[in-house]
This record gives C-alpha cells, sequence and structure tokens, in this order.
C-alpha cells in the first residue's frame, strides 16, 4: 500500500458535531492519526443524531458521526477532572496539531487557553473552529450552521426562477453547508500553519470563524455592493440566462445562452424552432432587450425533451448545459461512481453502508477511509501502550468517570 499523504502527523481532536470533526476527518483519512476526545459515557454529541439504520437511535450507529468520524481514533476523557487534565497535557505535548470547536473562553476555563498550550508544546498548532471567530462583537454569540449559513447572504443569493415572486423568502442550503466550509477552510488553514512550522520550528493559533468562510464565498457579489452600492438578490430582472433552473420534462437543467454561440448550439438542441430563429434574437443585445419574451420560448421548448438527453445531447454540440440531481440521481451516478465518490465501509455495530469517500484524489498518496471508531475504543491503545498508565489505573480513572 502506497503511503499515506500526512502519515507522519499526529493530531488531537476536542471537538464536537460537524465544524470541528469535519476539518480532523480530512486529515485522518490523508493518514494522519488522529485521536478524537470524547466525553466520558455519551461520547460526541453526533452519536445521537440520524440518521440511523432501521430508523433506531444508537449511539455506535449514527451515519452523521460514522461519516464525520472515519479513520480516526476514539478516547474517552474529561480535562475538566485534574487527573483528566493530566492526561490531556500528555496527549498534547507529543501532538502535532490539536482541533477544537467550543464556545471562546472554554478553553482557558480549562487551563488550555492558547498560551498554556504554547508553553506545553511550542510547535503545537492550535485550530480552533467556531460560529464567529475568537474575536469581535458577535465572538461570543451562540449559534448553529442554520444561522451561519443565514447571516451569510447566501440564501438571499441562491438564484430561482426569476418570475417565482413568491420564492423571495430565503432560502436554506441542504445539510450543514456553513460548518463544512469552516472546516474545509480550517484543514487548508493549518496546512498553512505546518508549512510555516516548517520553516521557523514554531506554531501557531489557527482562528477560523465560519460565518466568515462562508461569506468569503461571495466574493463577487460583495465586490457589486462595494462598486456600486447594489445588494444582490436572487430575483433580479436583469440576470443573465442560466443563472436560474429550468423545467424540463422530466426535472430542472442549468444551461447558458448568453453568448452567441451558445444560443446557436441551444437552437440546434432544441430542432431549431421557428420562433427562437426571429431577428430580435440573433445577437446578445437582441436577447437582452427582449429577454421577457425569449425566456418563455426556450422555457416552452425545455419542456418537451427529458433532462437525461438534454444534457447529453447539449454537451455534444458545446452548450453549457447540466443537470439539477436529486440526492438519489447523484448517489447513483455513474461519472461519482467512476471517480470512488462513495465508499463502502464495515462497522462492526452499525454494519456495512456506503459514505462519501475523501474529497479529493491523490495519485502517488491516496487517501482511505476507514471505519470510524467506537466510544473510547481506543482508550487501552493511547493511555496504556503509550502513555504507560497500567490497566489497574485505566479502571480507576473510568470509576472516577475521568475517561
Amino acid at each position: 500500500m502506497a503511503a499515506a499523504a500526512l502519515d507522519d502527523l499526529k493530531v488531537i481532536e476536542y471537538a464536537t458535531m460537524v465544524s470541528g470533526p469535519m476539518c480532523g476527518k480530512l486529515f485522518a483519512d490523508m493518514g494522519a492519526e488522529v485521536i478524537k476526545i470524547e466525553p466520558p459515557g455519551l461520547g460526541d454529541e453526533a452519536r445521537s443524531h440520524p440518521p440511523f439504520p432501521a430508523d433506531l437511535p444508537h449511539p455506535e450507529k449514527s451515519g452523521l458521526f460514522l461519516y464525520l468520524n472515519t479513520s480516526k481514533k476514539s478516547v474517552t476523557l474529561d480535562p475538566a477532572i485534574a487527573s483528566g487534565a493530566e492526561i490531556f497535557k500528555r496527549l498534547v505535548r507529543d501532538a502535532d496539531i490539536l482541533i477544537e470547536n467550543h464556545p471562546p473562553g472554554h478553553m482557558e476555563s480549562l487551563g488550555f487557553g492558547y498560551e498554556a498550550l504554547h508553553a506545553l508544546n511550542p510547535r503545537l498548532i492550535v485550530t480552533s473552529v467556531t460560529p464567529f471567530g475568537q474575536s469581535g462583537p458577535y465572538a461570543g454569540w451562540k449559534a448553529s450552521d442554520l444561522i451561519e449559513w443565514a447571516m451569510s447572504l447566501t440564501g438571499y443569493n441562491t438564484p430561482t426562477l426569476i418570475n417565482d415572486s413568491a420564492s423571495e423568502n430565503p432560502l436554506r442550503a441542504p445539510g450543514r453547508q456553513a460548518d463544512m466550509m469552516g472546516a474545509t477552510t480550517a484543514a487548508a488553514a493549518t496546512m498553512m500553519a505546518l508549512m510555516h512550522r516548517e520553516a521557523t520550528g514554531a506554531g501557531q493559533w489557527v482562528d477560523v470563524a465560519c460565518w466568515q468562510a462562508v461569506v468569503n464565498t461571495a466574493k463577487v457579489e460583495m465586490i457589486v455592493y462595494s462598486y456600486a452600492g447594489m445588494p444582490y438578490s436572487r430575483l433580479r430582472a436583469n440576470a443573465k440566462a442560466g443563472l436560474e433552473p429550468s423545467r424540463c420534462r422530466d426535472g430542472y437543467v442549468y444551461v447558458l445562452w448568453v453568448v452567441d454561440s451558445h444560443f446557436e448550439a441551444l437552437k440546434e438542441l432544441l430542432g431549431h424552432p421557428e420562433a427562437l430563429e426571429a431577428d430580435l434574437f440573433k445577437d446578445t443585445a437582441g436577447r437582452a432587450d427582449y429577454d421577457d419574451v425569449v425566456r418563455p420560448l426556450i422555457q416552452q421548448e425545455l419542456l418537451k425533451h427529458d433532462m437525461d438527453w438534454l444534457v447529453r445531447e447539449g454537451q455534444k454540440i458545446g452548450l453549457p448545459i447540466g443537470p439539477v440531481l436529486t440526492v438519489a440521481q447523484a448517489a447513483e451516478h455513474p461519472h461519482l461512481r467512476a471517480r470512488n465518490a462513495f465508499v463502502e465501509i464495515d462497522h462492526p455495530v452499525a454494519g456495512r453502508f456506503r459514505y462519501p469517500g475523501p474529497l479529493v484524489r491523490l495519485t502517488a498518496t491516496p487517501p482511505v477511509a476507514r471505519r470510524g471508531p467506537l466510544l473510547g475504543e481506543h482508550n487501552e491503545e493511547i493511555l496504556c501502550e503509550r502513555l504507560g498508565y497500567s490497566r489497574e489505573e485505566l479502571a480507576e480513572l473510568r470509576a472516577a468517570s475521568v475517561i
């Protein structure tokens, strides 16, 4: 088996739910040893979240947890107890990275603020992923992925049918997009900090705000506002063609026909309907002037054809067109299957299920996603074999709810 890209890194993940664990997953799937610290007894909160096989809740069967925590090791530990804090210190001293996503001030309350961590291990990179960051007026606000998304302007800027005035309300993206964006931003920033450490030998504090990470995806809209003072709305009469989904016989497609070559290809795809051959639409300026006429005509023609046919035949002639896929269509898509976008993973309790695979492909050091850990599965390996605790001491720590 080829060496993993990050198999020389040791990561401590003291995080729960999505943003921190997703960041840790990106390192774990790339070969880093990621020791996940979970609260004794209940474990990561994600263990209580669906989906569950047969819809029967079980802490070892949560699809959310098992996806976010592939390839990790689980150690149960309460750093708020003195003996637990000592174990935490010993783990941190030997680590390259600490990932945490607790509210600002929580680590300090445990005696593990950045200065204390830096004193324990000057090479340590501490990555904090929070809704609003460690500074600023909102640093202490309570939030969730929904709130981070709602404040990001993306909900108002998601294009929809322009003539659908009832859709002016902001949209909610599926899944946990803000936390995921914060997690991937944190992973990238942590790698930058690692490169800096390679050059200087010094660790640093990586402060990532999920809200800011999502806002950062809206650069063009923010520039428009900066230049022209014009706020974007997804319902804008002067939007260029293709920014909204178009209905076809069995679904929706996105298709661009702004430039002349694309419009000619679209006419060819649709069989050169007589109405679209009008001189009014012969160039970009004309189509812009008579947009309220040409859009309904194109929509009428698209409704005569199936989505797969439109996309397949349109792509053959160079038309920028793509399908709007359902979850089932994406899960079974031949292109994603060819790229191993989904992998089947066996779990001793949950069973065998298919999960989204590693996010990227590397030719020399291919990532491999292994099953998520059982709660406290690696207590003995980490505490006894690595830190030198005896099994009797382990039993005492367990009885005192330290682990």
